[in-house]
């Protein structure tokens, strides 16, 4: 079904690029498609404007050299001549250079190489000039032959046509203005432009050749139009002209000027081009939707199948975990019910009830540790184990670490060592409880799964780093029975044992060497394992820590199993709802010399508390998980009782819960201390002595 979906996927994929190809290569066609049109619209447009103009001066050539004939066949007066005329804007050329209008009127015009031309020609001519107090004037010129009017010789006829009949279709707007076609002459002065056009932003110089240079056109094709000009043939080209890209069509006209058009493809083309691209917008956005719903339903199909095995896998990891604790569990939770029944039997035998609770301790110890396991593992999977940072004796570490361990490996017969130099370093900072847990767990393990007459050894080494810190080398090695590469690709995960003949015959929750992992890390160190089946494993851990001198470390408390005598008869105020706990904590201490007055809940602590003289009682012990008033609410009330002793009593929490956050909320609820469940005897006499005066 996997290789199926990744099938799919790359056809898909296939698919999906073989569209975006076809689409640039369409979009390219299409664009160059609508280049070449507007290519076509422009030459169609030059057709035409060329059209226009042969029309406008034929018409005009027809009219002055029909002029011309009726003057050279009705030589009469001027005022007889206008009658006969229906032509406006008439003038005749005098033989002495002056011109006068059919009613006599003079005007002079500007030089005109074309007037000169027409006393040697016999074909109408026309140019452009300038008429002082009148204006610009398209003119057309016929010749005359032998016409003598009030004595005075004439040797043409002259019709003047407004500039701007011409201009309106040589030079104007194009294109809702954004390109024009422009008059220019044979050196590329622009002799006529339009008034108002996008085009002559581009276009506003003075010569078109300059401009087109100013603006970084291919010389080539500057040349091919400068030639054109000169030589009156048609040219044709596509620039780039800031950032426009631009057709530039040049033909002959008349007199040596050309015609110039001006359009900008890229703008004039733009509603087109934005047309085009709406529609293909329009194909892509439905492409891709139609990919991203594909791509949406592959992605929840996947999603659906790791959800439904991520589910699987925690429902299995779950029922294991739950399979394992509760065996490892019920395993001494049956050997301290079996050796409670074996005491009920032989309570008169002194021997057996030894025995049995000798082995009922450790069972219930060895419970105890497994519930601390799963604890551990839950603070630090939910961040919230903290790690210390206090001065503690090195040398009195590794020697704990060897006590703890000495019994269990005389009882297998193990050689035990303790390898580390004669002279190091002892004080540093750090946390001497974490430190001391991973080791006594590396050599619990070691000591587990070695068989008789094995070795068992515990190296110490130091190395300087920079400044105080040193590197600090743990190394726990066995001649055990190893653990296969498969175990060691995972054996930091939770809940991972070892499986073996040997590993079989012993229990434990899988979670010791994940956690001193974690913790390990936590520390800001290293931790690696070395191995081979039937011939031993090494485990390494490096620590870095900062050094510091031993005159600054606490001075050890020696333990003591007797209580100062100044404590004997003191009366303690004991709050636990649970009759056989509060049985067991009241017998120990009436066993330690106190008075013991219990209560079942922390409203009636408060009301024997608020009734006690002052200095009745010494301390008071409280549960906190209780019935009608908890252990937190009564010490809230105490602190705020108007009673003598509210503020110094001291308050001691007793409690199952035993995470930091569980300690730190009994302090602030006015508590002393925190102790945890179940009470260990060592630990209660040293808070005793402590907050007893």
């Amino acid at each position: 079904m996997k290789k199926r979906l990744w099938r799919v996927t790359i056809l898909l994929a296939a698919l999906l690029l073989s569209e975006i190809f076809l689409f640039i290569a369409t979009y390219r066609n299409l664009n160059q498609s609508i280049q070449n049109e507007r290519i076509d619209s422009i030459e169609q447009m030059s057709t035409l404007i060329s059209e226009k103009l042969l029309l406008l001066r034929q018409h005009y050539d027809d009219m002055v050299r029909q002029a011309a004939y009726i003057i050279t066949s009705n030589q009469v007066r001027f005022q007889d001549m206008e009658t006969l005329l229906a032509f406006e804007q008439l003038y005749l050329l005098a033989e002495d250079g002056s011109c006068v209008s059919l009613k006599g009127e003079k005007i002079v015009l500007s030089e005109s190489e074309e007037i000169k031309k027409l006393r040697t020609s016999d074909a109408v001519r026309t140019d452009f000039c300038t008429v002082q107090t009148k204006g610009d004037f398209w003119i057309f010129m016929s010749p005359l032959t032998n016409v003598t009017i009030d004595n005075k010789k004439f040797f043409g006829v002259i019709m003047l046509v407004d500039a701007n009949t011409y201009s309106e279709i040589a030079a104007t707007a194009l294109y809702e203005n954004q390109g024009a076609s422009y008059v220019v002459n044979r050196l590329g002065v622009i002799e006529l432009r339009p008034t108002e056009s996008t085009a002559n932003y581009y276009f506003g110089g003075y010569n078109l050749l300059h401009i087109l240079r100013d603006k970084n056109v291919d010389e080539q094709q500057i040349l091919a139009l400068q030639q054109g000009l000169e030589q009156q043939h048609k040219v044709e080209f596509t620039a780039k002209i800031e950032g426009e890209t631009w057709r530039i069509q040049s033909f002959p006209e008349s007199e040596g000027n050309s015609i110039v058009i001006a359009v900008p493809i890229s703008i004039t083309a733009q509603s087109t081009f934005y047309g085009m691209r709406q529609v293909i917008i329009m194909i892509v956005l439905t492409l891709l939707t139609v990919v991203a719903m594909a791509a949406v339903w592959i992605y929840y199909y996947v999603k659906n199948g790791q959800q439904i095995k991520l589910e699987q896998a925690k429902a299995a990891l779950k029922s294991d975990f739950m399979n394992k604790v509760s065996h490892d569990i019920r395993t001494p939770l049956t050997a301290v019910i079996g050796l409670n029944d074996l005491l009920l039997r032989n309570a008169d035998k002194p021997d057996i009830v030894a025995d049995c609770a000798q082995k009922a301790k450790k069972s219930g110890e060895y419970l105890v540790s497994i519930i601390n396991d799963v604890l551990d593992m839950s603070r630090i999977e939910n961040g919230k184990l903290r790690i210390s940072h206090t001065a503690f004796d090195m040398k009195e570490l590794l020697e704990t670490v060897v006590q703890l361990e000495t019994f269990p490996v005389a009882e297998k017969g193990l050689a035990f060592r303790l390898d580390c130099p004669n002279n190091f370093h002892r004080g540093y900072l750090g946390d001497a409880v974490r430190i001391k847990q991973c080791l006594v767990n590396l050599v619990s393990n070691a000591v587990k799964f070695t068989p008789e007459h094995g070795t068992v050894t515990l190296t110490y080494r130091e190395e300087m780093e920079s400044g105080i810190y040193a590197r600090t080398i743990f190394i726990v090695e066995d001649t055990g029975i190893g653990m296969s590469e498969e175990f060691m690709q995972h054996m930091f995960h939770p809940f991972e044992q070892e499986q073996s003949s040997l590993t079989s015959a012993h229990v434990g929750s899988g979670l010791g060497l994940a956690i001193v992992h974690s913790l390990v890390t936590l520390m800001k160190g290293t931790i690696h394992a070395e191995s081979t089946l039937d011939q031993g494993s090494r485990f390494v851990i490096e620590l870095p820590l900062e050094r510091t001198v031993l005159s600054e470390l606490s001075p050890k408390e020696e333990p003591s199993d007797e209580l100062p005598v100044y404590l004997r008869g003191k009366r303690i105020l004991l709050a636990e709802d649970n009759d056989i706990n509060r049985e067991i904590v009241a017998e120990l201490l009436d066993g330690l010399g106190f008075v013991v007055d219990g209560v079942v809940n922390g409203a009636e602590a408060v009301e024997c508390f608020q009734n006690s003289s002052s200095g009745y009682y010494s301390m008071i012990l409280v549960d906190i998980q209780m019935p009608v008033m908890n252990g937190l609410e009564a010490a809230v009330a105490i602190r705020s009782s108007a009673h003598m002793d509210s503020c110094s009593i001291p308050i001691i929490a007793l409690s199952a819960n035993a995470f930091d956050e569980d300690m730190e909320n009994s302090l602030a609820h006015g508590m002393q201390a925190h102790i945890s469940k179940p009470v260990e005897i060592g630990v209660l006499k040293k808070i005793l002595v402590k907050y007893i005066d």
